[in-house]
């Protein structure tokens, strides 16, 4: 986890493996954003979700939570902007609990934790998050623009948040 910085109220995180294939995408999208995000926007690497992303979202007001995606429903590249809810396991820590668990669980604790309605995640869809490896399938990285795109563009407050879709 990186160590608190004195970045502002807002903070993108990119959750994944860096050796797990496409699994890898959020980070690659925080490490493309590095030379062109403000300095007033933190950004974070993080390989766990669920209550471990507590520390990096304690004290902002505002994250953008980028991580890969499996849905058979969907065609691998797709970027997905949405919104936190109980029925998704997206920043979820398969030995921890869901996002919208874990923010419960840090507001009881007494945790500044930005809104709901102020986090907003953005989802990639993956085809192999289990193969030990550093590239991305190739459609997953056709969508790195895009993703990266996506996430100028929530920052900017260009794209309504108020119609996000269900991870």
């Amino acid at each position: 986890m990186s160590p608190p910085t004195s970045a502002g109220n807002r903070v993108i995180v990119g959750l994944g493996s860096p050796f797990l294939g496409d699994d890898s995408i959020g980070p690659r999208v925080v490490r493309e954003l590095a030379g062109s995000c403000s300095a007033e926007i933190r950004l974070v690497e993080s390989h766990a979700g669920g209550l471990l992303l507590l520390e990096e979202l304690a004290g902002t007001q505002q994250a953008i939570i980028i991580d890969a995606l499996l849905d058979a429903r969907r065609t691998p590249g797709d970027v997905v902007v949405a919104g936190i809810s109980e029925d998704s396991c997206n920043a979820a820590c398969g030995h921890d609990c869901t996002l919208p668990q874990a923010l419960a669980i840090g507001r009881a604790m007494g945790l500044l934790l930005p809104d709901d309605e102020n986090i907003h995640l953005v989802a990639i869809v993956v085809e192999d998050v289990t193969t030990f490896t550093e590239s991305l399938s190739p459609k997953v990285a056709t969508a790195l623009p895009l993703a990266c795109r996506t996430v100028r563009e929530l920052v900017a407050g260009a794209i309504n948040t108020d119609r996000k879709e269900a991870a």
